[in-house]
């Protein structure tokens, strides 16, 4: 059995001006993954067609799909339900793996679809979704420590109709599990070599398999966004600038997968060159954490995209002085990251127990580092405000602003937003040690503006190389 996993994104800083080449962002890998598993089973007395019958299982969406893996493509069954993600992703793995292998890949199938058919389990971490409903129905509040004890991979609730009830926590899905699809079945097929450690120097693999996944995300969802989430599922943490979108933009177009190039899309996967991406080392230090709540509102991110790049196209001059400023804010962000003094553990522990007025009094050097990048990253908060403003959404809504701000007033917190491109999905707080985490969480229970739950999610404990694993 191959069995590869691939981490959510939380995007600090960068929200909408990740959309360009010219500016980063910086993006922390959660804790939280998506696992996809291949195996082989014994062979079902049902023949779908030629290759090799394929079950893929989603149990957590009360879901199994059933089709057919060829050197052509990937067909679904007739009775089978649809799921764009993984039914385009399949065919984008059959063309790359047609590609990749050339006439082996032909030869393992045909031997495999002898005795066996090909079963793919997709599961995803709790705190990919809201659990709320579980634990109601357990008696239990809605803290970290329920949380904790809940079984992994429960499955979605169903409404009366009997359809999966998906409430997303914002924390990129979609990208997390195409990215471990693509990883899986490529492994599974020895095209490429995966890491199974963090610290492992094996990023040849990862990148084929980062290339394919971001076609095929772009594809499943019909256009090429900012890419930064496949990205941090593929490499984990990290100062990230997008690639060009003409670098795939054919692909994407083709409507009939079935007309791609195996061959266009192998070059296009394996030549490195192509990529104009730029992935930079980024993280935070070993004792901080990230705590993020659910605020059990959501947001159409796609829109609220529209209506930003709407604002820009009319008010290009405005617009571009505050993007501009925006992101020197965002890089004196990622630069104090990179150059924070060092310090014992009883000066961070000392740090957390206290607000940052009295930061620069335990430790001259870091504490004034420490009030700095907050006093920058409360300089984000409202320029990312008045984008919101002109654009016409709410990037920070007010309700978060009150809850952002009164967090950040807290002892060992060192900022807080929200993620990505912002509205009603979750908020994030970085805090200075362990013990801080807790409190936050207090806090955020009692606070009755907007109902907020801690989620049990953290950073990738493994810094830049916290990305795509094959698990062993």
């Amino acid at each position: 059995m191959t069995r590869v996993s691939a981490p959510g994104k939380v995007l600090i800083a960068g929200g909408y001006l990740v959309l360009e080449p010219l500016y980063a962002g910086a993006v922390l890998a959660a804790s939280s993954c998506f696992h996809t598993s291949v195996k082989l089973i014994q062979k079902s007395t049902e023949i779908l067609g030629s290759g090799i019958n394929v079950i893929v299982l989603s149990p957590q969406f009360h879901q199994t799909l059933q089709g057919t893996l060829s050197e052509n493509g990937f067909t679904l069954s007739k009775e089978s339900p649809q799921n764009p993600y993984v039914e385009k992703t399949m065919q984008v793995c059959a063309k790359a793996l047609t590609g990749l292998l050339g006439a082996e890949f032909a030869q393992k199938l045909g031997k495999m679809a002898e005795k066996h058919s090909l079963e793919i389990t997709l599961e995803a971490d709790n705190d990919f979704y809201s659990q709320s409903e579980h634990l109601v129905k357990r008696g239990l509040a809605m803290t970290r420590a329920n949380l904790a004890q809940l079984p992994p991979f429960l499955p979605c609730p169903l409404n009366d109709q009997g359809q999966a009830i998906i409430m997303k926590t914002g924390m990129g899905s979609s990208a997390a599990l195409i990215t471990s699809l693509v990883g899986a079945i490529l492994r599974f097929f020895d095209a490429v070599t995966l890491p199974t450690t963090a610290s492992s120097t094996t990023t040849a693999g990862v990148d084929i398999v980062h290339n394919l996944a971001q076609i095929a995300h772009s594809i499943a969802q019909d256009k090429i966004g900012s890419g930064f989430d496949v990205s941090a599922a593929a490499y984990g943490n990290q100062r990230y600038n997008r690639f060009h979108p003409d670098r795939i933009q054919s692909f994407v177009a083709e409507k009939n997968l079935s007309n791609i190039s195996a061959s266009e899309l192998t070059h296009c996967i394996k030549t490195q060159s192509l990529w104009d991406n730029v992935v930079k080392p980024f993280g935070i230090p070993p004792n901080m954490h990230m705590i993020m709540g659910d605020v059990n509102a959501g947001s159409a991110t796609v829109s609220m995209v529209r209506k930003v790049l709407a604002w820009k196209s009319a008010d290009p001059k405005g617009s571009q002085t505050l993007w501009e400023s925006l992101n020197a804010k965002n890089m004196q962000i990622i630069s104090c990251f990179d150059s924070l003094p060092t310090a014992s553990d009883e000066i961070w522990l000392r740090l957390a127990a206290t607000t940052s007025a009295k930061w620069p009094s335990i430790h001259a050097q870091l504490g004034n580092a420490l009030v700095a990048m907050q006093t920058t990253f409360y300089e984000i908060r409202a320029l990312l405000r008045e984008m919101g403003n002109g654009a016409g959404v709410p990037i920070e809504p007010t309700e978060q602003t009150a809850l952002i701000d009164a967090t950040m007033q807290l002892p060992g917190v060192l900022f807080g937003g929200v993620p990505g491109a912002g509205g009603n999905d979750a908020i994030f707080a970085i805090v200075l040690h362990p013990s801080v985490l807790s409190q936050v969480e207090t806090f955020w229970s009692k606070w009755t503006a907007t109902r907020v739950s801690a989620l049990l999610v953290d950073v990738a404990p493994s810094g830049f190389q916290g990305g795509l694993l094959e698990e062993v």
